[in-house]
C-alpha cells in the first residue's frame, strides 16, 4: 500500500503537463491543417483516400486495387478512410490527414528524444526534438511533410517502435511486442526496414555478442550472473519481424488482396555519385526548412536561414552517434554506465546512416522528388539531436576559481541561440499558417463535370483520382496512360475498367503540363475511341464526350505492366 501512495501522490501533478500537451497537440494540428491547405491536393494522395474509403466501405483487403509501390495498407490509408468516413468523401480530408500524421510525428518524437530522463533535463531533450521538427517549409516543405503520407507517414510507426523498445522493462513480452509493432510498420512501408528493423537487428546482435564476450572473458564468480538476454533475443525478433512481414503480404495476395508493385532499387553508376550527392545533400536541407534554392522574398530567405540551427541540431546529434557507435561517450552526453550509448540511440544512428547513404548511391534522388524517399531522416535525425545534444545543454555546470568555465559559456551562447530560433521558429509557424490556401488540383474540373452532368468517364492519371476526390465522389475519372489508350494499374481499381459494371462516356485530355498531357493525348484519343459526339473546352482542359460505353475500347490493366 505504501508503495501506491507515490504514484497517487504524482497524479495531479501530471495532469497539468497532460493538459498541457494536448493543448500544444491542438494547436499544432490546427496551424499544420492551415499551412498544409497551401498546396494543392494531387493525384497520388487523392488515390490514397479513395483506397482507405473503400477499406472502411466492405474492401478490408482492397480487392482488386493496383497499389504503387509502397502500399500504406497498415496505417495512412486506415487513417485517410476514418477521416473520410467522419467528414465526408473531400479533397480536405488529404489535408486533415497530412496534419493529422505530421502532429503525431512532433509528439513521438519528442517523447522518444526524451528517453528516460526526468526534469528539466528530460524536457530539453524533448523540446530540441520538437524544435527541429515544428515547422516545416512552405515550399517544398508543405508538399513533401504535410500533403502526401509518401514516406512521411511511416515516420509514427517507427518513433511508436523505438519508444515501446526504450521504454519497456526486459521482461519475456518485450521482443514480442516489439516484433509485432517492426511487422506493422513493415507493412506500412519498407522504410521501416531500412531504418528500424534492420538497424535494431544490426545493433542487437553487435551488443548481444561484445556482451557474451565481456562474459566468457570474465572471471569464474562472475560468470554466475545470468547471460545478458535481451538484446540477442531483441536481436531475432527484429530479424523475424522481416519474414513476418513477407509472411503477412503473401496471406493477403493469396485472400485475393490488392497487388502492390516491387519496390525499384539499384546502385546509381560511378559517374553519377556526385550529382546523387549534391540532391541528396539539397533534398536535406528541403527536409530541415533551410531552402537555399527557391527563396522568392526575403522574409522566406531569412526563415531558411533560421532553420540552420534545426539542421546542426540534428547534424551534431549524427556526429555523436557516429562517434557512440565505435567509442565511448563522455559523461555530457548522458550515456548508460558502461559508457555506451543504449541501443535505441545507436539504431537511430545506423538508421539515419542507412537512408541517408540509400539516397546518394541509390537511383531515386531528384532536387524535390527525392526529398520524399529520404523524409524519415528528418525525424530520426531530430531524435537524435535531442537524445544527445539535449544532455550536453543540461549537464552540471559549475565554476572554476570563481570564474566560469569554457564549457559553460559555450553551454549558455548554445542555449541562448537555441532559445532565439525557438522563438523565431514559433513566429515561422504562424506565418506559414496565415497563408491563403488552394484549392486541389482539378477543382474547377470537377465544378464543371458536376455542373454539366459529366459523371463517369476517363482521364490521365494527373487528372483522374483527384477530381474524383474533388467533386466528392459524384464523377469518377479512372486514369489512364500510354496516351490514352490503357488502363493505368497503379492507385487505381479494376471493376473501373470493366464494361460489365462500370460506364465511361466521356474522356478529359489535359494541355498542359507536359508531365500531365502525356497519360492522355487527343491525338492517341480520336484513333482509338473514335470522333467524339461532342467536344468542350474548358480551360486547360479538352472534354470529349461519346455515345457509347468508352471501357469496351480500353485496354484492362495488368498486373505488372504499367
Amino acid at each position: 500500500m505504501a508503495s501506491e501512495e507515490p504514484a497517487i501522490a504524482n497524479r495531479p501533478r501530471r495532469l497539468p503537463w497532460a493538459a498541457g500537451l494536448g493543448a500544444a497537440a491542438v494547436l499544432l494540428f490546427w496551424c499544420y491543417l492551415l499551412e498544409s491547405r497551401t498546396t494543392s491536393v494531387n493525384a497520388d494522395s487523392a488515390g490514397q483516400v479513395l483506397q482507405g474509403w473503400d477499406m472502411l466501405h466492405g474492401n478490408p483487403l482492397l480487392r482488386g486495387w493496383f497499389l504503387g509501390d509502397v502500399s500504406f495498407y497498415t496505417f495512412e490509408i486506415p487513417v485517410d478512410g476514418l477521416v473520410a468516413t467522419v467528414s465526408g468523401l473531400q479533397a480536405d480530408v488529404v489535408h486533415v490527414t497530412g496534419a493529422l500524421f505530421y502532429t503525431l510525428l512532433v509528439l513521438t518524437a519528442a517523447l522518444l528524444a526524451r528517453g528516460r530522463a526526468r526534469g528539466p533535463a528530460g524536457v530539453v531533450r524533448a523540446l530540441l526534438a520538437a524544435g527541429v521538427l515544428l515547422v516545416p517549409s512552405l515550399y517544398p516543405g508543405a508538399h513533401v511533410l504535410l500533403l502526401s503520407a509518401d514516406h512521411t507517414g511511416v515516420g509514427v510507426p517507427v518513433m511508436l517502435t523505438l519508444l515501446f523498445v526504450d521504454r519497456a522493462r526486459e521482461r519475456w513480452y518485450l521482443p514480442a511486442v516489439a516484433c509485432l509493432l517492426l511487422t506493422w510498420a513493415q507493412l506500412d512501408d519498407p522504410v521501416a526496414t531500412y531504418t528500424c528493423a534492420a538497424p535494431l537487428a544490426i545493433v542487437c546482435a553487435i551488443r548481444a555478442a561484445a556482451a557474451s564476450l565481456t562474459w566468457l572473458g570474465s572471471r569464474r564468480s562472475a560468470r554466475a550472473a545470468a547471460l545478458p538476454w535481451s538484446d540477442a533475443v531483441l536481436a531475432v525478433a527484429a530479424a523475424f519481424s522481416y519474414e513476418l512481414t513477407q509472411v503477412v503480404q503473401s496471406a493477403i495476395s493469396d485472400a485475393g488482396g490488392f497487388y502492390q508493385y516491387p519496390v525499384a532499387t539499384g546502385l546509381a553508376a560511378w559517374a553519377a555519385i556526385p550529382r546523387q550527392l549534391q540532391w541528396t545533400w539539397q533534398n536535406v536541407l528541403y527536409l530541415f526548412g533551410a531552402n537555399y534554392f527557391k527563396r522568392p522574398t526575403a522574409l522566406q530567405a531569412a526563415i531558411g536561414d533560421l532553420h540552420l540551427a534545426g539542421l546542426a541540431v540534428a547534424l551534431c546529434g549524427l556526429v555523436i552517434g557516429l562517434w557512440g557507435l565505435f567509442f565511448r561517450l563522455g559523461p555530457a552526453f548522458g550515456p548508460g554506465p558502461s559508457g555506451r550509448a543504449d541501443r535505441v540511440t545507436q539504431a537511430l544512428t545506423v538508421g539515419t546512416v542507412a537512408m541517408l547513404a540509400a539516397g546518394a548511391f541509390g537511383t531515386h534522388m531528384a532536387p524535390v522528388a527525392g526529398a520524399h524517399e529520404i523524409a524519415i531522416a528528418l525525424p530520426l535525425g531530430a531524435v537524435l539531436g535531442g537524445r544527445l545534444v539535449g544532455p550536453w545543454l543540461t549537464a552540471r555546470r559549475g565554476a572554476a576559481h570563481g570564474r566560469l568555465r569554457a564549457g559553460t559559456i559555450t553551454r549558455l551562447a548554445v542555449a541562448s541561440a537555441l532559445t532565439v530560433a525557438g522563438a523565431g521558429y514559433v513566429s515561422a509557424l504562424g506565418y506559414s499558417a496565415a497563408q491563403p490556401g488552394t484549392q486541389a488540383t482539378t477543382q474547377d474540373l470537377a465544378d464543371w463535370l458536376v455542373s454539366h452532368q459529366l459523371t463517369a468517364g476517363i482521364a490521365g492519371y494527373w487528372e483522374a483520382n483527384v477530381t474524383t476526390l474533388a467533386s466528392h465522389g459524384t464523377v469518377r475519372l479512372a486514369p489512364l496512360n500510354r496516351g490514352g489508350r490503357y488502363a493505368y494499374p497503379w492507385e487505381s481499381k479494376a471493376s473501373w475498367y470493366d464494361p460489365a459494371v462500370s460506364q465511361a462516356n466521356f474522356v478529359v485530355t489535359v494541355s498542359g503540363p507536359p508531365v500531365d498531357d502525356v497519360y492522355a493525348q487527343p491525338a492517341v484519343i480520336l484513333a482509338r475511341y473514335g470522333a467524339p459526339a461532342s467536344t468542350y473546352l474548358f480551360g486547360r482542359y479538352t472534354v470529349m464526350v461519346y455515345d457509347y460505353n468508352l471501357l469496351s475500347r480500353v485496354r484492362p490493366p495488368v498486373a505488372g505492366r504499367r
